[in-house]
C-alpha cells in the first residue's frame, strides 16, 4: 500500500512548525546535491537558525516561496572544489588563536573537508570530516583545555594553529580532494613538535578559476565570522563591573594557589595581580 503523503497546512505556520518544514524542505534540496556536498544536519539547522528562519518568520508563506527561497540557498552553498584541501587558500588556516579552532572547524571550513588537529604532546586527533565534526566527540576541546592550563601555568607565551595540506597515508599524490587532509599544527611561541612538511603537489594552471570560486566562498564565510566574534565582544563589554570583578578575583586566586604551590616566584605573582586588579571596574 503506498505511503499516504502529507499534507502541510501553510496558512498561520509559525514557530516551531515553521522551522521544523523549512529544515525538511532544507533537507530534500540538500539530497539533490552530490553526496560530497550534501551538508550535515549541524550545518543544516545553522542555516534555518541564521538565514531561512528570521526571513520567513514574520511573513505569510506559502510552498512556492519557501522552495524558491531554499533553493536560492542552497546555490550558494560550497562549489564542490570546495571540499579538496588543495583549493582552500592558506590564509584562512594560518595563525589561528588556539581557542579558536574550534569556531575555525565549525564556521569557516567547508561542511566537507578532512582534517586533523595535531598538537603534539598536548594530544592528535584522528584525521576527521567537518560535516561529522564535534568539538567535544573529536578530542579538540581536550586539547584545547591542556594548552590552556600549559599557558596558564607559565604566565607567557602564546599559542596559534596553522593548517597545511598534507598527503593521506598510502594515498596517490595525484590532486583528487579525497587523498588530503588539513593538519591544524600547534605552535607554541612560534615553535612546534610537529612535522610541517606539505603535500608536494601542484595544481594544473587552468585550475585558477576554481580556486577564485572557492577564495569568494571563503571570504564570505570568514566575514561572517568576524561579524560574530565582534557581535560577541561587544556584548562581553556590557557585563556589569560586578560580574568582570568577581572573574578578576578568581583568576587572582588562581594564581595564589601557584604560588603557593611554588609554580611561580612571589615576583611574578605580584606583577600578573597588579595587571589584574587594574582591569577592575567601579561598580
Amino acid at each position: 500500500m503506498a505511503k499516504k503523503k502529507r499534507i502541510v497546512k501553510y496558512s498561520g505556520l509559525s514557530g516551531l512548525k515553521l522551522y521544523n518544514e523549512l529544515l525538511k524542505k532544507l533537507g530534500e534540496q540538500n539530497k539533490k546535491k552530490p553526496q560530497l556536498l550534501q551538508l550535515g544536519i549541524r550545518e543544516r539547522r545553522k542555516i534555518v537558525s541564521e538565514q531561512l528562519y528570521p526571513q520567513l518568520k514574520n511573513q505569510k508563506v506559502n510552498a512556492t516561496s519557501i522552495n524558491r527561497i531554499v533553493s536560492k540557498i542552497v546555490r550558494t552553498l560550497p562549489p564542490l572544489e570546495a571540499c579538496n584541501p588543495l583549493y582552500l587558500s592558506p590564509a584562512y588556516l594560518e595563525a589561528i588563536e588556539y581557542y579558536d579552532i574550534d569556531n575555525r572547524l565549525r564556521n569557516l571550513l567547508p561542511d566537507c573537508v578532512d582534517v586533523r588537529v595535531n598538537a603534539g604532546s598536548y594530544g592528535k586527533t584522528r584525521i576527521f570530516n567537518t560535516r561529522r565534526y564535534s568539538y567535544t566527540g573529536d578530542g579538540v576541546k581536550r586539547i584545547v583545555e591542556k594548552i590552556r592550563d600549559e599557558l596558564n601555568s607559565n604566565l607567557s607565551g602564546f599559542a596559534y594553529f596553522s593548517g597545511i595540506v598534507k598527503l593521506k597515508a598510502n594515498k596517490p599524490n595525484d590532486g583528487k580532494g579525497s587523498n588530503y587532509f588539513i593538519d591544524f599544527i600547534l605552535y607554541i611561541n612560534d615553535k612546534t613538535e610537529v612535522d610541517t612538511t606539505p603535500a608536494d603537489v601542484s595544481l594544473p594552471s587552468k585550475s585558477e578559476k576554481k580556486k577564485s570560486k572557492v577564495r569568494d566562498y571563503l571570504i564570505e564565510r570568514f566575514d561572517k565570522l568576524e561579524k560574530e566574534k565582534k557581535r560577541v565582544q561587544r556584548q562581553k563589554k556590557k557585563k556589569s563591573p560586578q560580574e568582570l570583578n568577581k572573574k578578576i578575583d578568581a583568576a587572582i586566586n588562581a594564581l595564589r594557589a601557584l604560588l603557593k604551590s611554588k609554580l611561580i616566584t612571589k615576583t611574578e605573582f605580584n606583577k600578573r595581580k597588579n595587571e589584574l586588579e587594574a582591569k577592575k571596574r567601579k561598580p
